[in-house]
């Protein structure tokens, strides 16, 4: 693992603000403090609302792609590329909140599709359409092997 939440609380130690650390209290960071770590050595990002810290986590499932959206909300983006448990991993990077009334760079517009695009998201996984069916893999499984079966059997006798 990276650095990750554990480059904070290795500044806060250095720094001797460890009352900070004791009050639980989480740190609040603006989206223009967020933006600026876009680098792998240097890498925080948003997920639904919070701040992570994910420098130099090289050792990412997915690799380094999580560099590409450093400084940047991942809320759906990690929706989609992960399973529902995955968010219980992301604790040991919390380093605070993201103050939602900073982030300016967004209209009326693409909050409105955001929000549509989870509502919908929501629904569907209510509705179990990201469960998957193992006779579906038993069915297409057989269907392969079916195919190649015929295709030897076309060989052997022409």
């Amino acid at each position: 693992m990276g650095k990750g939440g554990k480059a904070i609380v290795a500044k806060s130690l250095m720094s001797g603000s460890s009352s900070e650390m004791m009050t639980n209290t989480p740190k609040k960071f603006t989206w223009e403090e967020v933006k600026k770590h876009v680098t792998p050595e240097d890498a925080w990002v948003v997920h639904s609302n919070k701040v992570y810290d994910v420098s130099d986590w090289y050792e990412h499932p997915g690799g380094a792609v999580i560099f590409t959206h450093a400084g940047d909300n991942i809320t759906d983006i990690f929706a989609a590329f992960h399973a529902q448990g995955s968010q219980a991993m992301m604790k040991r990077f919390y380093i605070g909140e993201l103050i939602p009334e900073s982030v300016t760079h967004k209209d009326q517009r693409q909050l409105d599709f955001e929000k549509g695009y989870r509502d919908l998201r929501a629904k569907l996984v209510m509705l179990g359409m990201f469960k998957s069916n193992k006779l579906f893999y038993v069915y297409k499984v057989m269907f392969n092997l079916g195919m190649w079966a015929t295709a030897l059997a076309m060989v052997y006798f022409s």
